[in-house]
């Protein structure tokens, strides 16, 4: 494997292109050895001073200063309509099995639910150009985006930052990487025009505030894991406090007057859910479309 001598390696990580690689580094993070394709540049010294290199040789990739190219390339064109969900990188068999789901139920119905709503929109806006942005890694509701947007053909932009970088696979995805994660949240949401969150932790939680409050973004929290779930799903918080589920805790700390729903034990609550969404998201696309597609009427 060819290895590259590290340049200025921040405490975010850094990423750089050298002769038509792409060469991302971080310092310390010992446990990045388990991914495909990470090599540690000088194991011989103090586990905290160790680099940790990954070199992208087929990936698309935009760097720090690259941003409105990344846009302008894959975002940008007639009727487009960018798509973005969040949600949980991950579930162990432990959780799923404590939260009343099977393994891989969630990623399934995270599936489900975008080509749901994708052909939906597709079928009432027929020139409507849906395009999906993600966090980019092969992991969690990421790896379901880019599966998702394969399946349907619909152009994807992934965003991340060095320290996630290393999650990413060295595939035909183009990705914008920026300096940080703070950085990469803000291009993230900042991308969008509807964000979809479908659970998720605190870094989801701050991109949804992040969607409304500061950009103006659609936003739609599903709690997806309740409604597939046995046992209701996960606490809002864990036992230390720390956010478990972003859409439980926004329904338990967000109360809006006048739309309050009976629950009713005998209804088909996912179907009704998908539904739900694709009203809304249509209604949402009417306000933000220009008026010669956003007013058409497909029975």
């Amino acid at each position: 494997m060819e290895i590259f001598h590290p340049v200025d390696v921040h405490d975010h990580g850094s990423i750089r292109r050298v002769e038509g690689k792409t060469i991302v580094e971080i310092r310390g993070k010992t446990h990045l050895l388990n991914e495909p394709g990470v090599t540690c540049l000088n194991s011989d010294t103090l586990e905290g001073e160790r680099i940790y290199q990954k070199i992208f040789l087929r990936k698309k990739i935009y760097l720090p200063d690259e941003y409105e190219q990344a846009v302008a390339e894959n975002l940008k064109g007639r009727f487009v309509l960018v798509l973005a969900m969040n949600g949980y990188s991950s579930l162990r068999p432990q959780q799923c099995a404590a939260w009343g789901v099977q393994v891989g139920a969630y990623e399934k119905a995270c599936e489900v639910l975008l080509t749901q709503v994708t052909n939906w929109l597709r079928q009432q806006f027929p020139d409507i150009d849906v395009r999906f942005i993600h966090g980019a890694s092969d992991i969690g509701v990421d790896k379901v985006i880019v599966h998702t947007a394969n399946t349907l053909r619909r152009t994807q932009l992934g965003f991340s930052c060095p320290e996630y970088m290393f999650y990413v696979k060295d595939d035909d995805v183009p990705v914008y990487v920026a300096p940080t994660v703070r950085e990469y949240s803000d291009a993230f949401v900042r991308s969008s025009d509807i964000l979809i969150a479908a659970n998720g932790r605190l870094q989801a939680y701050r991109m949804d505030i992040q969607a409304v409050f500061d950009y103006d973004k659609s936003f739609i929290p599903v709690n997806v894991l309740r409604l597939i779930s046995t046992t209701g799903g996960p606490p809002a918080k864990n036992a230390a406090g720390q956010i478990e589920d972003a859409v439980a805790h926004f329904e338990q700390r967000v109360h809006i007057i006048g739309q309050r729903r009976l629950n009713d034990f005998g209804q088909d609550k996912w179907r009704a859910a998908i539904l739900e969404i694709n009203d809304v998201m249509t209604n949402i696309c009417r306000q933000i479309l220009p008026f010669d597609i956003g007013l058409e009427v497909v029975s």
